[in-house]
C-alpha cells in the first residue's frame, strides 16, 4: 500500500461539554470513496476519549505533513467543519502552512457550505472549501491535485485551476470563485461503506449499557438516510442539502443498511446500533423493515434512532414491533412546551403532540432522549413557565443533560438567523452563532442565573453527573449478573445502588430547582442579591450530594 498523502480530520470540539463519543462517519465515507479508486488516506478523530488538546492535535497533523514530504509526497489535509470548530480549523491551517506552504488545506461540511466565500476571505491559509456532500468532490479534487503534481515544476495550491469541479469554492489570484453546486447523491447504495477500519476501534468509544438485557454493548453509529423533509427554522439541514436541489430526504435500501450492520457485527463486534440519520423515522415502514430483517439474521442487538415528536405519533402502531426488535431509546425533538415558541420556531407540531409522543414511548418501554430549546429570541416569562411546567408534568424534572440550559443558536445557514438579522437590522460574524438579547429583561435575568450556575458550578456538577451516568448502568449490570444482590469484592449491593440512583436524581434536579426559584424571583423583580443567595443554595446542595456519593461508591 502506498503512503497516504491525504489526512482527513474530525477536529476537536472544545465547546460541547456533553460530548459522548461516536465515530465520525463523514470523513470515513470520504475515505471509503477514495479507497474504491485506489487512493489511500489516513483518518484522525481528535475527539475520541474527549477533545484532543490543540498543541497535541497540531503536532499530530504537522508530523503527518512532514512524513509525506520526507517521502517526496504532496500532503493534503482535509478538515470536516461545523461552525463551532472553524476557529480551530483556521488555527490548524496556519500551523500547517508555516511548516509546509505547499500543502493543500481543504475544509468541508456545514460551515463551509454556508460561509465558503467568507472563509477564503478571512483565512488565507485555507485553500479550498467543499460545499454540500463531498464524496464525489473529494475524488475529483484528489485526482486533479495528483495531475497538478506531474507538471514541471509541480503546480502549487494557488496556481491550480479548479474551475471544473462542482461544489468547490477556490481562489484564482485575488478572486474567489464558487463553482456550481454539486447535485446531492441520489443512489446512496452506490456509496462504499464508511472506512471505519481507519478510525479507532469501537471499543475506544463509549459503550452502551443495556440494562434491559443486562450487558454492555459495543455501539456503532449508522447513517441510513440523509436529509429531512421538514422546515424547522433553526435547523441547518434543509439549507445544507437544499442548495443542490433535488429530494430533501433520501434513504438507502433496507438490504444495503442491513449488510453494513452485519459487517459491523461480524468484523467489529457491534451489537448496539445508533441511527444518527437527520430523521430516521421519515418512513416508519422502512425503519421497521431494517431492524426486523437484521433480527432475522439471528444476531443479538439493540438499537436507537433520532426523529420528531409528530412522527412518533404518526408511527405509533409501529412501536410495539420496534420495541420487540430491540429498540431502547429514541432521541425526539420536543423543542418546547410553549405553543408560542413552537410556532415561532416553525416546528409544525404542538404541545399536545409532544405530550403524546412521550406517552407513546413510555407505554412501549422505550426511553426518550429529549431535545429541548428553553430559550429563543422571542421567549417571554410565560414561555419559560410553560416550558418548566411541561418538563415537570412529563416527569422530566431532573432530566440529564439539563433541558433548561438549551438556547436556540442562530447558526449560519438557518432561516432563524436570517429572519432575526432582517427584523432586527443586526449582523455578526458568519463564523459564530449570532448573539441576541431577549425582549423581556426578566428572561435575561433567568438566563444569566443559569449561566452563572454553569460558570461557577458547571465543571464539578457535570463531572459528577457524567460519572454517575456512566457508572450506574454498569453497576446495575454487575448486580444483575450477581443474582444474590449482595455486595462482593467491594462492590455495591442492591440497596446501595438504589441510594446511588437517588443521589443522581438529587444531583440532576439542582439546576431545575434553581430555575424554578429564579423564575419566581424574576416575576417579583427582586435584586441580584437573590441570585447570589440562590447560587449559594445550589452550591451547598451540590456539596452535600457529592459527599454522599463519595460515601456510597466502592
Amino acid at each position: 500500500m502506498s503512503l497516504p498523502e491525504l489526512l482527513l480530520i474530525s477536529p476537536p470540539d472544545y465547546e460541547t461539554r456533553e460530548f459522548r463519543g461516536a465515530q465520525p462517519l463523514g470523513i470515513a465515507y470520504l475515505a471509503g470513496m477514495l479507497r474504491a479508486i485506489g487512493i489511500t488516506t489516513e483518518l484522525l478523530d481528535a475527539n475520541v476519549g474527549g477533545p484532543m488538546p490543540f498543541e497535541q492535535f497540531a503536532a499530530r497533523v504537522e508530523n503527518f505533513v512532514a512524513t509525506v514530504r520526507q517521502h517526496g509526497g504532496r500532503p493534503v489535509v482535509g478538515v470536516s467543519v461545523v461552525s463551532q470548530v472553524i476557529a480551530t480549523a483556521a488555527a490548524l491551517a496556519a500551523r500547517i502552512k508555516t511548516v509546509a506552504p505547499d500543502a493543500l488545506v481543504v475544509i468541508g461540511g456545514y460551515h463551509p457550505t454556508f460561509a465558503d466565500r467568507e472563509i477564503l476571505e478571512d483565512f488565507a491559509d485555507i485553500d479550498l472549501c467543499v460545499r454540500g456532500e463531498g464524496e464525489q468532490t473529494i475524488v475529483e479534487l484528489m485526482k486533479h491535485w495528483r495531475a497538478a503534481g506531474t507538471a514541471d515544476p509541480p503546480l502549487q495550491p494557488g496556481r491550480i485551476d479548479w474551475g471544473h469541479i462542482l461544489g468547490l469554492t477556490w481562489r484564482q489570484g485575488e478572486q474567489i470563485i464558487a463553482n456550481p453546486s454539486r447535485p446531492n447523491n441520489v443512489n446512496l447504495d452506490a456509496l462504499p461503506f464508511p472506512a471505519r477500519d481507519l478510525l479507532p476501534p469501537l471499543h475506544a468509544y463509549a459503550p452502551y449499557a443495556d440494562t434491559v438485557d443486562g450487558k454492555m454493548r459495543l455501539k456503532a453509529s449508522m447513517i441510513s438516510s440523509r436529509g429531512c423533509p421538514f422546515h424547522c427554522n433553526f435547523c441547518s439541514i434543509i439549507a445544507f442539502y437544499g442548495d443542490a436541489g433535488g429530494k430533501p430526504w433520501r434513504g438507502r435500501s433496507v438490504e444495503n443498511v442491513v449488510a453494513e450492520m452485519v459487517e459491523l457485527a461480524d468484523r467489529d463486534g457491534a451489537s448496539h446500533f445508533e441511527f444518527q440519520d437527520d430523521n430516521f423515522f421519515v418512513r416508519a415502514d422502512r425503519a421497521l423493515a431494517i431492524v426486523e430483517q437484521y433480527a432475522q439474521t439471528g444476531r443479538d442487538f439493540s438499537f436507537a434512532f433520532l426523529t420528531r415528536a409528530d412522527q412518533v405519533v404518526k408511527g405509533e402502531r409501529y412501536f410495539p414491533a420496534l420495541r420487540k426488535a430491540g429498540l431502547r431509546y429514541v432521541s425526539v425533538g420536543i423543542e418546547s412546551g410553549s405553543e408560542a415558541s413552537l410556532e415561532r420556531m416553525v416546528k409544525q407540531t404542538g404541545v399536545e403532540i409532544n405530550r403524546r409522543a412521550l406517552q407513546i414511548l413510555h407505554d412501549n418501554d422505550v426511553a426518550a432522549q429529549v431535545e429541548f430549546i428553553m430559550f429563543e429570541p422571542g421567549s417571554t416569562l410565560d414561555d419559560l413557565r410553560d416550558n418548566l411546567r411541561f418538563i415537570e408534568q412529563q416527569g422530566l424534572f431532573g432530566y440529564f443533560p439539563p433541558l433548561i440550559f438549551g438556547k436556540l443558536l442562530l447558526m449560519p445557514g438557518t432561516p432563524a438567523r436570517e429572519q432575526y438579522q432582517r427584523e432586527q437590522g443586526v449582523s455578526g460574524s458568519i463564523h459564530q452563532s449570532l448573539s441576541y438579547d431577549f425582549g423581556d429583561p426578566r428572561v435575561s435575568e433567568v438566563y444569566e442565573l443559569l449561566g452563572d450556575f454553569q460558570r461557577r458550578l458547571g465543571n464539578p456538577w457535570f463531572e459528577l453527573a457524567f460519572n454517575l451516568l456512566d457508572g450506574i448502568p454498569a453497576l446495575e449490570i454487575d448486580l444483575q449478573r450477581n443474582q444474590s444482590g449482595d455486595a462482593t469484592n467491594g462492590k455495591l449491593n442492591v440497596r446501595q445502588l438504589a441510594q446511588l440512583k437517588l443521589e443522581f436524581f438529587a444531583l440532576t434536579r439542582i439546576p431545575y430547582q434553581l430555575m424554578r426559584e429564579g423564575l419566581a424571583a424574576a416575576a417579583q423583580e427582586t435584586t441580584a442579591a437573590s441570585h447570589a443567595s440562590l447560587l449559594a443554595k445550589a452550591e451547598a446542595e451540590l456539596a452535600n450530594v457529592s459527599q454522599r456519593v463519595r460515601q456510597l461508591r466502592p
